[in-house]
Order: C-alpha cells, then structure tokens, then sequence
C-alpha cells in the first residue's frame, strides 16, 4: 500500500455571511478534488467542515506521489523522417526535442494511418505538496461568491471576507504556499471571545478537537444536531415542544461557532397573530417558539454564540429587542385593521404592477377572471368563494404590515388574517392565505395559486425578462413547477394551451410570445414528470401526444409504471418501432389515409390484424374517454401477437402498388390507435 498523508486546509476569516459558507467550501473540495484527480493523485475521504470563521477541507489518505504513467506520443510519416543512410532527419529530432526525449528514443510503428514516428513520454512522480502548492492559491481566489470584497492593499485581491490566517497541513508538516500577506501554519484560531488565543495544530486527526477544546464547533452536522438537541430540550423545560423552523435551524447553524440556547419571555403580545409572532422572532431575532396542545407559549428560544455571556444579562437584551419588533407589528396590525381591506383594492389602480403591463387593480381584475375560466371545468368549484378571494388577494401587498421588510414573507397570510378579522367567510380568507404556497386545500385555493403564476410568468415573458441558463431572477421555473405540482396534487384537468390563450387575450399583448411560454411550460413539466421517477422514454413518448394537459399525462404514465415490467409491454415496443421505421418515409402518402382495403388483403396475418384493430377500436376510446389507461393499455397491448406474425410473415414493400400502399395504410391506422396513447417507439428497448 502506498504511503500517505491526511490533508488539512483551514481559510480563517471574518464572518462570512451564512448563505455564502456551503457553496464556498462545497467549490473549495471540489477544485481540490479535480486537481489531485487530473494530476492522478489517489486519496480517500474528502472531508467538508464550516463556521462563519473558517472554510475547512480535510482530504484523507493522499499519496505522496502522482502516479507514473507513459504515454506514447504519435510524430512526423516514417518516410520524412529518416534519410537514405537511416539517419534520423530534422523533423524526427524536432519532434524528440519537443518531448523533451535524445533522438535515440524514438521508433517507428505501424498504425492504421501508415508508419510513423514515435516517442514513449513518463510522466508523474511528481510531490503531491509541490502540486497542492501550485495549485492552491489560484482554487482558494476563484471560490464563488455572491459579492466580494477587494482589498486596500492588494488592488488585484478580493473576497468574501479578509483572510486572517491559513492552517494548512500535510500530515505533520506545514504546506506551505504562496499568498498574500499570509504564511500557511500550523495555527488556528478557537472562538473569537471565548478562546482568542492561537492553538497549534500537529496532525490533521486532532484538528476537530483541538478546536471543540477552543468552543467551536467546526463541524456544521454535529452543531446543528446540537442547536436542535438544546432547543427541544428547552422547550421541553418551558411545558411545550418546540416548533421547528427547518430553514431557520439552517440559518443559525451557520451564524454560530459555539451555540448556547436562551429562553426569553414574551410579555403581553400573545394576542398578536400566530404567524406574526412567528415571523418578527425568526425574521429579527433568528429566534425560535414552542407550543403546548397547538398554542404558543409566552417564550421564546435565541441561539447564542457567546458562551461566557451572563444569561441574566442577555435575556433582557434579546427581550428588548424583541418587544421593538412586536410593538412595530401590533401598530401595524391596528393600522391596517382600523383602515380595511376595501379601500386597499380602491388604491390598486394608483400601484404598478408590471412596468408596460398594467396596474395591480388591472391583475386584480385578470385574476378573478382567469380563475372563473379555468375553475369552470373542476368540479365542486365554488365560483363565489373564488371571485371574492381575487378581488381581496392582492389587497394585503399595500398594508402597513406587509411593505414592512420583515414582514414581506406574510403576503397572503396577512391578507388572510384581515380578512378572517373583517367577517369575510372562512373559504375566501383561506383562499387569500394559500395564493402563494403550492399545497392548496381547496379548489379556489388551487385556481387562485395558479392564476396568480400564469399571469406573473405571461408578464415577464412578455416584457422580455424570461428564464435564461442560470438567470432566473423572478422565479419563473419554481412558479412553473408549483403550477405542476398544484395540478398534480388537485387532478386538476386543466390544458395548458387554453390556460395561456386566455390569460394572453385578459393582458391583451404577448401573442408573439405565446408559443415561448408554452414551451417553457413544457419544460417545466417534463422535468416535474421525470423528478417523479418516471423514465425520460416513457415521459417522451406520453408527451409526444398527450403534453397539454399536465394531470393527463401523470395519469397515463402512471398506467405505464403497471404494466412496464411485463413481457407483452416490451414487445409491444419493439412492434412500434417496427411500424414507425417502415412508415418514416411514407408519411406523406398515409397522411389523412382512408382506412385499408379489405378485398387486397392476401394474407391471414392482414386480416387478423385489422379484424383485432377494429374489434378493440370503440372499447380503446371508451377507455380513454373515461382516461381509463390502464385498460387502454391492456388492449392495446392484445394487439401485440398479431404485430409480430404480421412482421414474421409478411412482406410490406412487395412491386404490386396498390398492395404495397393497402398495407402501409394498414400499418398507419394500427399505429394510430397507440398514438391514441403514447408514441411508443420512443420508448427504449434494451436488446
């Protein structure tokens, strides 16, 4: 086994924003990783570790040494190479010299093109230290950022953050590399109060250690199972559980080095809504609530990165600042209570939805109309319920509560409070509050969502602001994805052309785009459809004919996922491709065919096939009709058989014309009928 070293980076800096920590490090392994790869270096374990201080990478078991190989490199046509004596000519040493090899190196081989010159190269054996020196300053300045910080004196060096130290170490030994203002050492630095002091690192191995011994925890798995840990148990002390807030957890696990978990009190603010309550903690305070029997209780929980601080001390600071925010909240709420939500929707016609488009009184009015449409064909869809819920839904985005900055993510749900607090019925106001979220519970929920997405995506296409590449600023995709998730979820049976054509014709521009977005639809639903693990093949060949209505094709595709694994489905397949690779150059003459002619059939397989094709015909569309494919299916896959005999046994592209034609015609009206499904010979059949 070959020797071999752990490897140890750590970038110290100052706090980095939270956001910033996973993708930084993820890049860091990442680039390392590919240079030890292409330079043929073997390791082991690639270790990933973060705080908002330190950017860690340990790479266990490195090789020394790259590995040796040779290469044989291909040179001049033996006939320019050598002269009439055998003596090797200019071209061959030139082509020696180039590979840094003596004339006597060199030899001529057989090949496929002739004779040629060539030379046997040995590269490798290179240190695995003189490679990672080379290689890291150039990884470490080209991590991504979201914004970076140039620095005063080096014009030429930016970051996220000042670099204050690197920890850099292979094996025992300090790696050291070129940066600037810093020399690589065997220090670290512990919690920036709490351990200020320089630790010394001797091995890669004691590193995690060393650093829990100086209060941090670099490792974000073992603190964010601490954090979670220490704040159940501190709800549990409180007389409740705690709520979790998954994406906050997140949050505070990459803003800590050393979490220590605080229980403040609330005060008198337990009559605010639920949901505000929530948000002001988690948006200002990045602090958590716990709840008894569905009810919160009057505390909550602050995850702190001090852990010399005095608790006494610091729970009237937390609390301080917490009833700034929630007397802010409650203002806001009697102000927007005391105003109503009606003379909000008058005020719609003053704001600007979408520069070029329309006001958001314009979109007030698009979106009940757009809804009634689409809601028309659902059954149990309560007009009313919907119409009064569009008319109310945008009216919370000019509230005192909801223009705050904290408060933006309360859209929807504030509108639902006002509401609930104004006497509207309990349908509009939860209509109101799920308008953004993609697991509605109603119908009118479900049709509010979706408009509200259709016209957003209608609009930015049209204002020529669409998704492109790895630019998505309005979220068109996730708004797209949710509208498939919503239909999915619903089985709802909505067409996303007529959905379009009329959410177009309401904004009264964009026709030109229409076949853009339609486009971007189908996209989105084909990656929806493959994300519910559903073969590409079969997502293919189901969208080949059936790709305007999402629920539809969930529906057939789920049939598919039944029936895939039998012997008949496989078969069925193949026969398909049979039937589209003889028809693909004959499509202009079967093109609208009449059906084939009976009297001109001459062989039994003929006949028994159309006989079969036209005995199954009214059951198949009855099957459809009711979106019964399951049985479609089934009988389509009867037919498979009589697919096969007719290839073993008869032969299509006979002199006779009218022969010849009649059974093409035949071919083309049996392929109809799967198409009635799916186009199955996109379907792949391994062997």
């Amino acid at each position: 086994m070959p020797d071999t070293r752990t490897f140890l980076l750590e970038i110290g800096v100052e706090e980095i924003p939270a956001s910033y920590l996973e993708p930084a490090v993820t890049s860091l392994a990442e680039e390392i990783e590919k240079v030890l790869k292409d330079a043929g270096v073997s390791h082991g374990e690639i270790k990933k570790m973060w705080t908002p201080r330190r950017l860690v990478v340990i790479i266990k078991d490195i090789a020394l040494v790259n590995l040796k190989k040779t290469f044989e490199f291909q040179g001049p046509p033996a006939r320019i190479a050598k002269d009439a004596k055998g003596k090797w000519m200019v071209q061959a040493t030139k082509f020696a010299k180039s590979h840094g090899a003596d004339a006597s190196a060199l030899y001529i081989k057989e090949n496929e093109k002739g004779s040629y010159v060539f030379v046997k190269k040995e590269v490798g054996g290179k240190k695995t230290t003189d490679l990672l020196a080379d290689s890291l300053p150039s990884i470490i300045f080209k991590i991504p950022f979201p914004r970076r910080m140039r620095w005063t004196r080096y014009k030429t060096v930016n970051f996220a953050r000042p670099v204050r130290w690197l920890c850099a170490l292979f094996g025992n030994d300090v790696l050291e590399f070129q940066f600037p203002g810093l020399t690589p050492s065997n220090k670290t630095y512990g919690h920036r109060f709490a351990h200020p002091e320089a630790i010394t690192i001797n091995h890669p191995d004691s590193y995690v250690q060393k650093l829990k011994d100086g209060f941090v925890l670099v490792d974000q798995n073992e603190r964010k199972a601490q954090i979670l840990a220490e704040l159940s148990k501190a709800a549990k002390k409180l007389g409740g559980k705690l709520v979790e807030n998954q994406e906050l957890i997140d949050e505070v696990t990459n803003l800590v080095e050393y979490p220590e978990v605080l229980s403040c009190d609330l005060g008198g603010f337990m009559d605010l809504p639920r949901e505000v309550l929530q948000t002001a903690l988690a948006k200002h305070q990045r602090a958590f609530v716990a709840e008894k029997k569905g009810k919160l209780l009057p505390h909550f929980l602050v995850v702190t990165n001090a852990p010399t601080l005095e608790p006494e001390l610091a729970k009237q600071w937390f609390e301080r600042m917490a009833v700034s925010r929630l007397e802010d909240a409650e203002f806001f709420i009697k102000e927007d209570l005391r105003k109503g939500l009606k003379p909000l929707v008058e005020e719609e016609s003053r704001v600007e939805w979408v520069k070029g488009i329309g006001t958001l009184a314009q979109k007030t009015g698009w979106l009940t109309e757009l809804g009634v449409s689409l809601g028309a064909k659902i059954e149990g869809f309560n007009q009313d319920t919907y119409i009064r819920a569009a008319h109310l839904a945008k009216a919370d985005l000019l509230t005192n509560l909801v223009r705050e900055k904290e408060f933006t993510s309360l859209q929807g749900i504030a509108g639902a409070i006002y509401a609930e607090r104004s006497g509207e019925p309990k349908e509009v106001c939860n209509a109101i509050g799920e308008q953004y979220t993609d697991l509605p519970s109603s119908n009118e929920s479900a049709i509010l969502a979706i408009s509200d997405r259709l016209l957003n995506i209608a609009a930015t296409f049209i204002v020529g602001k669409p998704a492109k590449g790895s630019r998505d600023p309005f979220a068109l995709r996730r708004q797209a994805g949710a509208i498939m998730k919503i239909i999915m979820d619903r089985e709802l049976p909505l067409s996303l052309c007529a959905a379009l054509d009329r959410t177009l014709e309401l904004i009264g521009k964009g026709e030109d785009k229409h076949q853009a977005i339609y486009e971007f639809f189908g996209d989105r639903l084909r990656l929806f459809l493959t994300d519910q693990d559903f073969a590409y093949d079969w997502v293919d060949a189901v969208l080949a004919v059936a790709g305007d209505e999402p629920y539809d094709s969930y529906s057939r595709l789920s049939a598919f996922r039944e029936l895939d694994k039998s012997e008949e489905f496989r078969f069925v397949a193949v026969g398909q491709k049979r039937v589209a690779n003889i028809t693909r150059n004959t499509r202009e003459l079967i093109r609208n065919t009449p059906s084939p002619d009976s009297s001109l059939f001459d062989q039994k397989e003929e006949s028994n096939l159309w006989e079969k094709a036209e005995r199954i015909r009214p059951n198949l569309e009855s099957a459809i009709e009711k979106r019964d494919y399951k049985k479609a299916l089934q009988l389509l896959l009867s037919l498979r058989s009589l697919i096969d005999k007719f290839f073993d046994e008869v032969f299509v592209m006979v002199e006779d014309e009218k022969i010849r034609n009649n059974r093409l015609y035949l071919l083309a009206k049996v392929r109809d009928e799967f198409l009635k499904l799916a186009d199955f010979s996109k379907i792949v059949v391994e062997g």
